[in-house]
């Protein structure tokens, strides 16, 4: 039986689809026949045979109680057999995992795991649930660099791999651990800095920290592609805050926050801005899962605690001015729904024109440059649910577009000081006039447009009492 068991297994590994292969050899060999077990048990049933005749009495009683105990150790291993054919093997699987301890099988059982394809999802969350544990405690031996380059390897597989797995699944029992790893593996990086004589544990922590960083953009892409934004999020922002507990009790240890928020948030951001025009949810997840903090706004730039806004600010104005440069014909649909969704305070078309012309390359006249090239994106305001009658709602609809291009002025002139210095903003202004364009033209229009922009907001920046004068 054990030789047809095993035959059947070698034959099934050579395949390439047979999955969990590499597991389930480890499995038959260590936990159904052990090997180990079945010899002792051998041993225990023949051995009194060969002394039985110089054995008497008493001892001949002990040699049969040997002989008994490798029969019930011979049927018990039948039984095994037995289960492990007809019943469920991922008893046998999950009991297998969770005693694993060498180095040399960890890596190879995990890969035959997460190489297997529609996993039943109970299955899958206990497999993530021995796959943390066994990281964990690799992870409570780090001074180890064998242990390190053993967690590269698992995690390295698990991303691999990581398109097989149910988003449920990786969203609710995995995320928060990548998370926490995340978090760890920077730490321990960011203390060993100025250690030369542990260079080799600093490479290794970096290789993990990356592959930790590429399965958290995998989750994250799959999460909001997939309707699990909302799960993505409470996760998210509850790390984040666990971190800011952790780490700014000790004072000296705020920059140490600041530095990894900084890089844990440049990660996320880059999938973000790539990907957002792409999920089915992209409206509610700006308005139901994006925090309000997260945005950008004058006030939440200006609140010195909140650092992810001003994070969210570089990374938006680094992924704009590529988009922006590009000088295409075409509608940018993707710069300008991110735009007007993350600053909310502002008005979208008058800011995408500033944009515009911030981000503009130019030469010797820099308003010309604006006015000829194409404006790609800024052609669509905000859409308004007012109630009232028809008189209420003009009055607060005005007031409201007041109140956006006023927050416009403010950020505009917060962001970009000196291209909007008031002696800037007249050169500005001097130079659009003296361009002329024919009538009903697309430059005559743009130019009109940007004409008026820069005198209202040179009569903003001109005023005493305005909020940076």
């Amino acid at each position: 039986m054990a030789i047809a068991v095993l035959t059947d297994i070698y034959q099934k590994r050579k395949e390439d689809k047979k999955e969990y292969a590499y597991l389930d050899l480890h499995v038959i060999l260590d936990n159904v026949f052990n090997i180990k077990l079945l010899i002792l048990s051998v041993f225990l049933i023949f051995l009194p045979m060969f002394f039985w005749e110089i054995l008497i009495g008493l001892d001949r009683l002990i040699a049969v109680h040997f002989t008994f105990i490798g029969i019930i150790l011979v049927v018990d291993i039948m039984f095994k057999v037995s289960r492990w054919v007809k019943g469920n093997v991922f008893d046998f699987r999950f009991s297998y995992l969770e005693k694993l301890k060498k180095y040399n099988d960890l890596a190879v059982v995990w890969t035959s795991v997460w190489r297997a394809k529609n996993i039943n999802i109970q299955n899958e969350r206990k497999f993530f649930l021995i796959f943390s544990s066994t990281v964990n405690r690799l992870l409570n031996l780090t001074e180890k660099s064998e242990n390190l380059k053993t967690i590269s390897k698992l995690l390295s597989d698990f991303c691999n791999f990581i398109n097989n797995r149910s988003i449920a699944a990786l969203n609710e029992d995995i995320f928060p651990k990548i998370l926490d790893w995340h978090f760890n593996f920077w730490r321990k990086e960011y203390e060993l800095l100025d250690k030369k004589s542990k260079l080799d544990k600093r490479g290794n922590r970096r290789e993990i920290s990356r592959i930790l960083n590429d399965i958290f953009n995998n989750i994250e892409e799959r999460s909001l592609k997939e309707r699990m934004a909302y799960s993505f999020f409470e996760h998210f922002k509850k790390h984040v805050k666990d971190c800011k507990k952790v780490l700014v009790k000790d004072v000296s240890k705020q920059d140490y926050y600041r530095r990894y928020i900084n890089s844990l948030f440049t990660t996320f951001h880059r999938v973000f801005f790539e990907n957002i025009e792409k999920f089915p949810e992209k409206h509610d997840i700006w308005e139901f899962c994006f925090p309000e903090e997260w945005k950008i706004t004058k006030n939440n730039l200006e609140n010195k605690e909140n650092i992810i806004s001003k994070i969210s600010l570089n990374e938006f104005l680094q992924w704009a001015q590529v988009r922006i440069w590009k000088m295409e014909e075409d509608f940018d649909s993707h710069l300008d729904d991110i735009s007007r969704n993350l600053f909310p305070e502002v008005e979208p078309i008058i800011w995408a024109k500033i944009l515009i012309f911030i981000f503009t390359g130019y030469g010797r006249n820099r308003v010309k440059s604006v006015v000829e090239r194409p404006w790609n994106f800024g052609y669509y305001g905000r859409i308004r649910v007012y109630s009232g009658s028809g008189k209420e709602v003009e009055v607060e609809f005005n007031r409201m577009v007041r109140e956006e291009i006023l927050n416009t002025y403010k950020l505009s002139y917060a962001l970009f000081k000196k291209p909007f210095s008031k002696g800037s903003l007249e050169k500005y202004i001097e130079s659009l006039k003296k361009l002329k364009y024919s009538e009903d033209t697309k430059e005559e229009k743009k130019r009109e447009k940007l004409l008026k922009i820069f005198k209202e907001l040179l009569n903003f920046v001109s005023q005493e009492d305005n909020d940076f004068s």
